[in-house]
């Protein structure tokens, strides 16, 4: 019984946190997260020395130029801008201690190289709690950076069965921002696909733990696949990196100008 009253009592919290989670009248808050970093490489290319850390914070930090040379009225806050380790439920915090408006996980995706598969395209992901079968794949290789973090395991257990009031509640605060999580998903994509002529991989839903503690809306972007040749080669030029920054930046405006 006293698990129910305490979700309840959380659930009237729940206005007074999303607003904490809106920014100012002023100012829009963007945070960008550049996956990955320092101990953990993420994907790695054919050759060693092509990393997804490394792409995707050179995407990031083009992003927030941008942002900063022609959008005067919104700030950019960086998970980090420099090759570091940043635990998952720390860039949760960041974006929430910022009152972010919205943010934006970038990453860049991979499949085992001795698979027979090559595919490509770009996503971008909102959260939810019930991964379709089909995204389990990407879901599992983007958390595996918790085994990096100390009781990383323990902190983020979901397999716990007397949990389900945790979930309850992460579910709550992320549904008052899904509509605007999967407006920005859309606008986004057709950017990557229209402005950088990526393959359109499709908006899709899946459990990352980096999203699942932000009260905003929040997306993950894949950025292409650096296990397939034609992609690695593509997002390992400064060009395929400016294209894909500008592609997001394109999208930010558009949105923030309908909301």
């Amino acid at each position: 019984m006293h698990r129910y009253i305490y979700i309840l009592l959380f659930c009237i919290q729940i206005p007074f946190t999303s607003l904490l989670a809106e920014g100012n009248d002023e100012t829009f808050v963007i945070v960008l997260d550049a996956g990955h970093g320092g101990k953990d490489p993420g994907a790695i290319g054919s050759n060693r020395n092509n990393r997804e850390k490394d792409i995707n914070l050179s995407v990031v930090l083009e992003i927030g130029r941008l942002i900063t040379e022609e959008l005067k009225d919104v700030k950019v806050v960086y998970t980090r801008k420099t090759d570091t380790f940043v635990e998952l439920g720390q860039r949760a915090r960041i974006a929430n201690k910022a009152k972010a408006n919205l943010f934006i996980s970038v990453h860049t995706n991979a499949i085992d190289r001795r698979s027979k598969r090559k595919p490509q395209g770009v996503q971008s992901y909102t959260l939810t709690l019930n991964t379709a079968e089909s995204n389990l794949e990407v879901e599992k290789r983007e958390n595996s950076v918790i085994q990096l973090e100390e009781n990383g395991e323990e902190k983020w257990s979901y397999s716990n069965p007397n949990s389900s009031e945790s979930d309850i509640m992460y579910e709550l605060l992320q549904d008052q921002h899904m509509e605007q999580s999967v407006d920005f998903a859309q606008i986004v994509q057709r950017e990557m696909v229209t402005t950088a002529k990526r393959t359109d991989a499709g908006v899709l839903q899946a459990n990352f733990a980096v999203l699942r503690l932000t009260y905003m809306p929040s997306v993950l972007l894949e950025l292409g696949y650096i296990s397939t040749p034609s992609e690695e080669r593509f997002l390992m030029t400064n060009n395929g990196r400016k294209l894909l920054a500008k592609s997001i930046f394109n999208a930010i405006k558009k949105y923030k100008a309908q909301l």
